[in-house]
């Protein structure tokens, strides 16, 4: 059985992909989703067809990759494909044995993922209210996010809200809290603060009729900003499970690779875009798409063409999500394609 090597060698783990990519603080929170294991001889790490919770990179020591009809491909931590996990691409496509004593990274992905997801939501892009008085319910149906609703779930959304009082200087979502409201300000005005080198730094001002809480509602993650109440005020709020069914599945635009056919056959001027991370993108990638990463979507979607519509493909958990969120929320006609592995090219396999 495996055993838990003692500790973690951060200079091999910058090396690996995409932990080269991570700035020094979104390094440090990927780091306690990892952990070594030694494994002996002949030990099996994962089996062909089957999924798992964790990537596997080989940091010292040799394993044998076996395919389908039992080919074997040998790899050794030397190899400059190590820089990656182990086959992941669940699920796997081989099973991996070991042929020596191997120092192993046992890394979660989803807890990375949605650490990356935490890390990269971005920062608020908001434009500060000068009429305190604005009625929230038309500033909600104006906004692009809002215009993908359902007619029929409308009525039910504005049912469901709920209102909740808040005086000057209470805290109504702290960063690195767990997600479980959407919330819209009906009176008053909030400030929007992130940690810095320094100290707290205000980086947005929300008004009447502006919301927030939802990206860490679909990223599945915690909340990546604090809202301050800057006066006494009232919210509206609807509850996680209200969001999801009423308002994010209608949103997220969700197609299958027939529906992408059938826009391409009628001559539908389409991009797919990939948001993971750069070192991710260039391992394996769907053909024809791009590459903008989840943390540099907000800033390039400004300068995106309009009259395109942009097919996220669904290859990394909740950043597919929140990416193709963010390009709705922008105004772009955006949509949400479930992964079809075999459409990947794996570069330099």
């Amino acid at each position: 059985m495996a055993e838990l090597a003692p500790n973690l060698d951060q200079d091999i783990i910058k090396q690996l992909v995409p932990f080269n990519e991570l700035l020094r603080h979104q390094f440090q929170e990927a780091l306690k989703c990892c952990d070594m294991i030694t494994a002996p001889p002949r030990k099996k790490l994962f089996k062909r067809g089957e999924g798992d919770a964790y990537w596997y990179y080989l940091l010292k020591g040799s394993v044998d990759l076996l395919d389908e009809d039992f080919n074997i491909t040998s790899v050794s931590a030397d190899d400059p494909e190590c820089r990656h996990a182990l086959d992941n691409r669940p699920p796997y496509r081989f099973s991996a044995i070991t042929t020596s004593q191997c120092d192993i990274l046992r890394v979660h992905r989803q807890r990375l993922d949605l650490a990356i997801t935490w890390d990269q939501a971005g920062e608020y892009g908001v434009e500060e209210s000068e009429e305190d008085e604005i009625d929230w319910m038309s500033a909600l149906l104006e906004s692009d996010v809002f215009a993908k609703v359902p007619p029929a779930n409308i009525q039910r959304l504005f049912t469901a809200f709920k209102n909740i009082e808040k005086g000057l200087g209470d805290v109504v979502v702290a960063e690195g809290d767990p997600g479980d409201h959407f919330y819209v300000i009906q009176h008053g005005s909030a400030l929007v603060s992130k940690r810095g080198a320094q100290g707290p730094e205000q980086v947005a001002k929300l008004g009447p009729g502006d919301f927030f809480g939802e990206e860490a509602l679909i990223g599945e993650t915690t909340r990546n900003a604090t809202v301050t109440m800057e006066t006494d005020g009232a919210l509206m709020f609807l509850d996680k499970e209200e969001f999801k069914s009423l308002l994010e599945q209608p949103v997220l635009n969700r197609i299958t690779e027939q529906d992408l056919q059938a826009m391409l056959a009628d001559n539908t001027d389409l991009q797919l875009v990939d948001v993971r991370l750069s070192g991710e993108f260039k391992h394996f990638h769907r053909e024809n798409s791009i590459n903008i990463p989840l943390n540099k979507l907000r800033g390039r979607s400004k300068g995106l063409d309009r009259s395109v519509r942009y097919v996220v493909v669904d290859n990394a958990g909740p950043r597919s999500e929140l990416g193709v969120y963010l390009l709705v929320k922008d105004g772009l006609q955006s949509f949400l394609l479930s992964a079809d592995e075999s459409k990947n090219v794996l570069i330099n396999p």
